[in-house]
């Protein structure tokens, strides 16, 4: 016997190129006999057999496909040697809806269960396959209007793409201010808040929750308040659903029940993972470490070829460590320069971020960076680019772990936390599992410079049912008959106020119950002085501002809340009007670098560049597209509410938080925005538009008219723009 034990079998089949019949045979004999003691063993062995190509002597390739298909691995199966039963099996497996796609066991199950109006929780490792059935429920057609929530920009922008194929029976809705269609099918492709924010809806009859275990209050996620909230609103609509995440043990009994769902647990894979340690065992400060782990890391990334992604802890750490590898790949690896497919954006980045960014060089030798504080559109192209093998390091954050799809064969985990908390089993597994890619990488390599933290095991609780715990922003949002005694009770001060101000606290319930009440009762304790500061329109003085931003710094800005940089009210209320003023990132980056503050404070012009630059972007992404429009629209709603009630005449933000949040776009432009359209494109077309009126999606559909790429090159738009606007159709 060769070996006997999985472990020594592991080890064999990595040894050679090439096995004789004897050996074949032997090999797939052990293989076939573990299904019984260890399936999951045994179809780990599988895959890393596949990884060795054409390893099997040929008189064996009959036997592999038999045993692959005992192990349920479908989709690895060689159809040209198949016959029999084995055919017929093979045929079942194949999906009615998705074009040459085959189902594994487990994927079938499922697949078979939704498409019987089963609602169905799976929990599964990454590459079991769960969002392919997410793309087998639209193409299959069987139901009009659907909700797919996802936690992420980039993961919805991901989505997008892959279903546009389905346009022509769906109109697919990624923005709060586009129509449902009344003559066809609607897509509503929306994070969890949009869900919330969103009052047009038509009767939803399918919805899908991505990466469900957000919900639960445990990993202390704020996102959970609003998911929950989305979760709420949908089953007023549907008791139909599909959700997916990975590694969950449990969910609440009492959600099983009321809705008579299957509920899945797995632990079915279709690649294998080999896990290196590289943590460094000797004695050292924690700077020396630092630097010793930095130099390590830089010295096995110029010796892979494959591509890797090294997850880091922050958007700072992974963009101050991408610019020092640059530097460091340039003294190592002078000839590494990458091919021209990435000109295109690096001619975009001179024109709109600066001609001197760090990402210039990096993307000229193979190197990137995604995190939250990349703009949307640049994010994806650098997930495109490192598919495609443009780009082999690509430094990031969660925000590309969680759940965007890529192809790498290797995972670095250099960084113990996820912001400023220690990551968890959970987040380890989440991240690792990033590593190789079906019928691409069968094997995927993990790198870890920290220890592998401690095993956990998750239950999820869903807050809107249990209620144990339950924030207020939660509870203010079930109906009477939905709360519990203790519910109940705990409401007794919100019932104190009117309904108008309920319905304002419930209208804003991803942000701080107790806060809003606070800026209430500041705003009526000093009614004279806020009517002279918070009674405008249209835009705000610094002054106008300020109040705002002070408001809700003190009482809006939870612990622990990310400040993308921001150090005070003040600066951010500083930095708001240059931008409005600007209107452009580049913009507020060069007059930044003008700055004598910003100069005294970082004297080499280059060193100065790369952290404006950094910093520009993420208070972009962070505030003015996001957090600090949410925040004007708060204190809209109370003070109009307070000097209403008090006969004084009130202010009116809207206009001004819809501009900061579009950046200064127009409405229905903006919508393009979620069409990984760049901003600096969609000035440019503004521009030239005779109808302002015009609705995004015949704006789009011009785009794909014969001509359309000569005319855009008139206007101005360079070939990154035109290329983003030619991947829309």
């Amino acid at each position: 016997m060769i070996f006997d034990n999985y472990e020594d079998a592991i080890k064999y089949i990595g040894s050679k190129s090439q096995f004789t019949f004897e050996e074949s045979y032997e090999i797939l004999s052990f293989i076939n006999r573990t299904y019984s003691s260890n399936v999951h063993d045994g179809r780990d062995l599988i895959i890393r057999l596949l990884e060795r190509g054409n390893s099997i002597d040929d008189q064996c390739m009959e036997l592999l496909n038999d045993i692959i298909q005992s192990y349920g691995l479908y989709p690895y199966i060689d159809e040209k040697i198949l016959s029999g039963s084995s055919s017929l099996r093979y045929e079942l497996h194949k999906s009615p809806y998705l074009k040459g796609v085959f189902l594994h066991e487990e994927q079938f199950e499922i697949s078979t269960a939704l498409q019987s109006d089963k609602s169905v929780v799976l929990s599964a490792p990454t590459s079991f396959g769960k969002s392919l059935l997410i793309e087998e429920i639209v193409a299959s057609g069987k139901y009009t209007n659907l909700v797919i929530i996802q936690p992420t920009l980039a993961l919805l922008d991901e989505t997008r793409k892959k279903l546009s194929k389905y346009n022509e029976f769906y109109k697919i809705i990624v923005s709060t201010a586009q129509e449902p269609s009344q003559t066809m099918g609607n897509l509503f492709l929306f994070t969890g808040e949009r869900v919330v924010e969103y009052h047009k809806f038509p009767k939803i009859e399918f919805f899908i929750i991505d990466e469900f275990y957000k919900l639960s209050l445990k990993r202390g996620d704020d996102r959970a308040i609003t998911l929950n909230t989305a979760l709420h609103k949908l089953l007023k609509h549907t008791s139909k659903f599909y959700m997916l995440g990975p590694m969950i043990k449990e969910i609440p009994l009492e959600f099983k029940e009321k809705y008579d769902l299957l509920w899945y647990p797995s632990d079915f894979r279709t690649v294998a993972v080999d896990e290196i340690s590289l943590e460094i065992k000797e004695s050292l400060k924690m700077k020396e470490k630092e630097e010793k782990k930095k130099n390590d890391l830089f010295e096995l990334l110029i010796t892979t070829e494959e591509p890797t992604l090294i997850y880091c802890s922050s958007p700072k750490k992974a963009t101050d460590l991408a610019i020092e590898f640059v530097d460091f790949i340039k003294v190592r690896k002078p000839d590494l320069i990458s091919v021209s497919e990435n000109s295109d954006v690096i001619e975009w980045l001179m024109q709109n971020i600066n001609n001197t960014w760090f990402l210039i060089e990096g993307l000229q030798r193979f190197t990137a960076i995604h995190h939250g504080a990349v703009p949307r559109h640049l994010g994806s192209t650098i997930v495109d680019l490192f598919n495609k093998r443009y780009i082999k390091y690509l430094f990031c954050t969660s925000t590309l772990i969680e759940g965007v799809n890529t192809s790498a064969k290797n995972v670095i985990l250099f960084d113990k936390k996820k912001g400023t908390k220690d990551i968890d089993f959970f987040d380890y597994k989440n991240i690792a599992g990033r590593s190789g890619r079906m019928n691409n990488y069968f094997i995927g390599n993990v790198y870890r410079f920290e220890a592998r933290p401690n095993q956990l095991e998750l239950n999820v609780d869903i807050p809107i049912f249990s209620q144990d715990d339950a924030p207020l922003e939660i509870l203010i949002n079930l109906d009477n008959s939905e709360l519990k005694a203790t519910s109940k009770e705990r409401l007794k001060e919100f019932d104190e106020f009117d309904d108008e101000f309920k319905d304002i606290l419930r209208k804003n319930s991803s942000l701080p119950i107790d806060g809003q009440i606070n800026i209430l009762r500041e705003i009526e304790a000093n009614l004279s002085v806020y009517h002279d500061l918070l009674n405008w329109d249209t835009f705000p003085t610094y002054k106008n501002l300020q109040a705002i931003t002070k408001f809700c710094w003190d009482n809006l800005k939870k612990k622990g809340d990310n400040k993308a940089g921001i150090l005070s009210a003040d600066q951010l209320a500083t930095l708001t009007l240059k931008y409005g003023f600007k209107k452009s990132v580049k913009g507020l980056i060069d007059e930044l670098f003008e700055e004598q503050y910003w100069k005294e404070r970082i004297e080499d012009e280059r060193e100065r560049i790369n952290y404006l630059s950094y910093f520009v972007l993420n208070i972009t992404r962070h505030w003015f597209d996001y957090k600090l429009p949410k925040w004007i629209t708060v204190v809209n709603d109370i003070q109009k509410y307070v000097f209403e009630k008090h006969g004084l005449s009130f202010g009116n933000y809207s206009f001004y938080a819809t501009q900061l949040e579009n950046g200064f776009l127009p409405n229905n432009l903006a919508a393009l925005l979620e069409y990984d359209i760049p901003h600096s494109a969609i000035v440019k077309i503004n521009k030239t538009l005779r109808s302002k009126n015009i609705e995004p999606e015949d704006l789009i559909a011009s785009f794909s008219r014969h001509g359309a790429e000569e005319r855009l090159k008139q206007i101005g738009l360079i070939q990154y723009e035109i290329n983003k606007i030619k991947s829309v159709n």
